[in-house]
């Protein structure tokens, strides 16, 4: 752990597009910055589609759609926001990072020293990509911190934060990856709370969703299972229901700001 004023490891990926995976031809389009050590994980991605238009636009062979590439980096900004946390390592990192499956890849991460995170990350896309950088993904992170501190200070108040454990990491065969929780209360079995802001489209909530439950599915398929809780922030109430329904048919519950006494409840019963 690095001390106040010292560099900590960190590791950065540039983001680029690549519409023809074997010429692997690529124009950056974003940054991911990933420190271990302080438990950082963002994406920046450019707001205008100006490289990408500098390097391909010209060529009439290809189909240049930038609505579905904007689209893309949207995807990739949930996905990295819905993965803020679970990531740990310099392995998972880089596991990550292979999973790209559309035209929009991550090169191999490289080493870098980082002082302050947030600054650091603007400076390489400031370096290697430019231009104005989009605001989607930083509400997004945002708003999972602030939920996770809400949340501890809740218990505070509350007089049951010495009933929940803290940073509790599973290793998941299936998604072969660990899963890190920031609460867990025990209650006849292990009960884990991942808060997570549902800021997209319905569409995407419910494909968030459909993770959460293969996650949940996994986790009561252990030696001894364990439960999962979603903590869900939604910034429209449209498509909540079908998300608990969903969750619901995997034995995860989820948890709005409406109904969060109910898990203040299940707390205080745990032992």
């Amino acid at each position: 752990m690095s001390k106040n004023g010292d560099p900590a490891k960190g590791y950065y990926s540039i983001l680029q597009y690549v519409p023809d995976l074997e010429r692997a031809e690529g124009a950056n389009i974003g940054i991911v910055l990933f420190c271990p050590e302080k438990g950082f994980l963002k994406v920046q991605t450019a707001t205008s589609n100006d490289r990408v238009r500098r390097f391909f636009g010209p060529d009439e062979s290809r189909d240049l759609d930038l609505d579905r590439i904007n689209a893309f980096k949207a995807a990739f900004e949930e996905r990295v926001a819905a993965e803020a946390g679970r990531i740990g390592t310099l392995e998972e990192f880089r596991h990550f990072i292979n999973t790209r499956a559309n035209q929009l890849l991550l090169t191999d991460p490289r080493p870098v020293k980082v002082f302050d995170a947030e600054v650091d990350v603007a400076r390489l896309f400031d370096a290697l990509v430019g231009g104005r950088r989009r605001r989607t993904q930083r509400r997004a992170q945002s708003t999972k911190e602030e939920m996770i501190q809400q949340f501890s200070d809740l218990l505070l108040q509350r007089r049951i934060i010495d009933r929940v454990q803290r940073e509790i990491r599973i290793e998941s065969q299936l998604l072969d990856r660990t899963l890190v929780f920031p609460f867990a209360f025990q209650n006849g079995r292990l009960n884990v709370i991942d808060p997570v802001a549902f800021e997209a489209t319905k569409e995407r909530n419910i494909d968030r969703a459909c993770q959460l439950a293969v996650e949940g599915n996994e986790l009561l398929q252990l030696p001894q299972p364990v439960s999962l809780n979603v903590l869900g922030s939604f910034d429209q109430a449209d498509g909540i229901e079908q998300v608990r329904a969903l969750l619901q048919k995997f034995q995860v519950r989820l948890y709005t700001a409406d109904d969060l006494d109910s898990l203040i409840e299940e707390i205080e019963r745990a032992h």
